[in-house]
């Protein structure tokens, strides 16, 4: 289970009145600040929606620490008086609940995770209390000089419409390896926030479904490691710096099936995963084949399987076949059989 270590402030200008608030995730290497807020809110407020936004983005359950200066919050769930609160249908003993609904949803989640709350001295020495009690103290004093609207509060829950662009202010390169190397971008948002971006940069690949004369795809099986199994897959290589895809085309669909394309067409090009990786993968359409040489590569050990097309577009379509460039590849050369 993933660690990860939660750093929360909120800020209001009044009480009630103009507020913010912000958060620090940090899981290993990376971290990740969020902030927002609201125009007409209170401090406790904001500290509640600090922890609330913060857990809304860990995708997995996670071992939580979350750091906070209010005692109003860490006191709260740590000496188990939301417990209370939730028996007794999210009120006081003694009164009304404020932000029973705000405290519900942070219950909730944290009911998803392993949390433990640790309570921090604010306006200390600690840099991360000091950089989130920055944030929320930016977030507020958009709302408090009028940089945004009304609706802003809501604004997740809104379609958006305005610029996607992302701009890139600095990057680490983490790792160099034979195959990728990984980078961690600091980037400033559309509205102007700033966040981190996870990158694979992949100098990209080339892939081929191979037809025969009686209609039969030639795929490769191996041992794929991430995914823990063997694999069908269409052939495909890694493009070297510079390297025109078709060539890299040819050549891995020769030295993993010993097979030459006789007549070679481009299907498409598609990112599998941009979300992370800069990997673009490159799909062609061979027929016309003959024998020519195979050649693996020193640490490839790969079988090749030969089925009938339609074979293989039905493991496609019931879930057998779960590579994702195989499964594309398959799909646009139905159309020229």
């Amino acid at each position: 289970m993933k660690k990860v270590v939660i750093y929360t402030d909120g800020a209001c200008s009044g009480n009630p009145g103009p507020g913010g608030y912000a958060a620090i995730l940090m899981c290993g290497d990376v971290k990740k600040e969020i902030s927002g807020g609201e125009k007409d809110t209170t401090n406790n407020r904001m500290e509640l929606r600090g922890p609330i936004e913060a857990l809304k983005l860990l995708k997995e359950k996670c071992e939580v620490e979350i750091y906070s200066d209010s005692s109003y919050v860490v006191d709260a769930f740590s000496k188990g008086w939301v417990q209370g609160w939730r028996n007794n249908g999210w009120k006081r003993k003694d009164g009304p609940l404020k932000n029973p609904e705000l405290i519900k949803e942070l219950y909730e989640l944290c009911q998803y995770h392993n949390v433990k709350w640790i309570k921090v001295k604010g306006h200390a020495d600690n840099e991360y209390n000091n950089r989130c009690d920055e944030l929320a103290v930016q977030a507020a004093a958009k709302y408090k000089n009028g940089n945004v609207s009304e609706n802003t509060a809501s604004v997740r829950d809104t379609e958006y419409s305005g610029e996607l662009f992302e701009k890139i202010i600095k990057t680490d390169t983490l790792f160099t390896g034979r195959v990728f190397k990984v980078e961690v971008s600091e980037v400033e948002l559309p509205d102007g926030q700033r966040s981190t971006r996870e990158i694979i940069r992949h100098n990209g690949g080339a892939a081929i479904v191979a037809i025969d004369e009686n209609n039969n795809i030639f795929l490769v099986k191996q041992y794929r490691i991430a995914a823990g199994q063997e694999m069908l897959e269409i052939p495909a290589g890694k493009l070297e710096i510079g390297e025109d895809p078709l060539n890299c085309a040819i050549r891995e669909l020769e030295e993993e099936t010993g097979m030459q394309a006789g007549e070679i067409k481009h299907l498409f090009s598609m990112y599998a995963t941009p979300g992370y990786c800069a990997e673009k993968l490159h799909i062609y359409f061979a027929t016309g084949l003959k024998p020519g040489h195979i050649h693996r590569d020193e640490e490839e050990f790969l079988h090749v399987i030969k089925l009938p097309f339609d074979i293989a577009y039905k493991m496609v379509m019931n879930g057998q076949l779960n590579d994702a460039k195989t499964i594309a590849g398959i799909l646009a050369a139905k159309s020229f059989m």
